[in-house]
């Protein structure tokens, strides 16, 4: 009767798991965008609190990758983790394309946004492991290149020159089309600042997909059309306010 009695908890504990996994997977299918997000190094220090500690190291003088989300979940399967050896042959790609602007490992960070957003794009082919998931990222840089667009329309980084949003906008609809968006942060001197840009892609990668804009609880906004935008070079030795 006991050994009966532990059976019947193992199997119901056994149970309880599955359908928690179940749960938890369940939301690995229900979106339909993902958002690709790259940050403007230069910027990110500034709307951080003096709580962070931020640095902005010597390789970071391009866009780099912020993230691959699939739009309207997170966190969708616990039980997935990111071990090293998952990246195989990428991490040096990673180290100088997304990297962290924190005073942590990139391990870290790139941990933190496998099993925030990587595991909610388990159900794409193109996107069901980790080094699928990381390359496929790196990719998407080489495939929508703001350093490349900014370059050819004379869009440069300067403490001095600021820019209309319709004149960055209009750089990045060869290789965008018009439905992205850039994001700013406004800086101590009340200058609006250029840090991020989003742009919202197909399972197939491609670009335009529209959906309902999820709520974003990250302190960049849409950059507004009535004030000029500032693309500040980087300033490793004071990230925190490039152009003093």
């Amino acid at each position: 009767m006991v050994r009966g009695a532990v059976l019947l908890l193992l199997w119901l504990a056994g149970a309880e798991m599955l359908r928690e996994e179940q749960v938890e997977r369940s939301g690995f299918c229900s979106w339909k965008c993902m958002k690709f997000v790259q940050m403007w190094p230069a910027s990110f220090c500034v709307a951080l609190g003096p709580r962070f500690d931020c640095v902005v190291p010597e390789s970071a003088d391009s866009w780099t990758i912020h993230g691959l989300w699939p739009s309207s979940v997170m966190n969708c399967c616990s039980c997935w983790h990111l071990f090293p050896s998952d990246l195989m042959d990428l991490p040096k790609q990673l180290a100088q394309h997304w990297p962290t602007f924190l005073n942590a490992s990139n391990f870290k960070f790139w941990k933190e946004e496998w099993q925030k957003h990587g595991t909610c794009a388990g159900c794409m082919e193109a996107l069901s492991s980790p080094s699928k998931y990381f390359g496929a990222a790196l990719d998407l840089r080489t495939t929508y290149n703001i350093d490349g667009a900014f370059q050819r329309a004379g869009i440069l980084p300067s403490c001095n020159h600021s820019y209309q949003l319709q004149t960055l906008r209009e750089a990045l609809v060869p290789i965008l089309g018009k439905e992205h968006q850039l994001q700013c942060v406004t800086d101590g001197q009340a200058r609006q600042i250029l840090v991020q840009l989003k742009v919202s892609l197909f399972s197939n990668f491609s670009a335009g997909c529209l959906e309902e804009e999820a709520r974003d609880f990250s302190p960049y906004r849409p950059c507004e059309n009535q004030r000029r935008i500032f693309y500040f070079p980087p300033n490793q030795k004071n990230p925190r306010d490039p152009c003093p």
